[in-house]
């Protein structure tokens, strides 16, 4: 992750969870800051996927070309 002021944290994610409804995923990671700024803190990143605007089948042929979404990190102050 890099901040607005230009430092860099690494986080590492060792567990995670995905549950889809009607089309929509939620996934659900949790791990900690290994590297750099909040080094030690928990993190957890939950991001939210609409449903693709493509069929599910054109993974066979010519791929799902993307998909959009929304994404939230939180990692809490010491």
């Amino acid at each position: 992750m890099k901040y607005d002021d230009g430092a860099e944290s690494l986080i590492v994610y060792d567990q995670g969870t995905t549950a889809r409804a009607l089309g929509f995923a939620d996934v659900m990671l949790s791990g900690r800051v290994a590297k750099g700024r909040g080094e030690g803190q928990s993190a957890r990143r939950t991001v939210f996927f609409a449903p693709p605007k493509q069929l599910p089948t054109e993974c066979l042929s010519t791929g799902l070309r993307g998909n959009s979404g929304e994404a939230q990190l939180e990692v809490p102050k010491p």
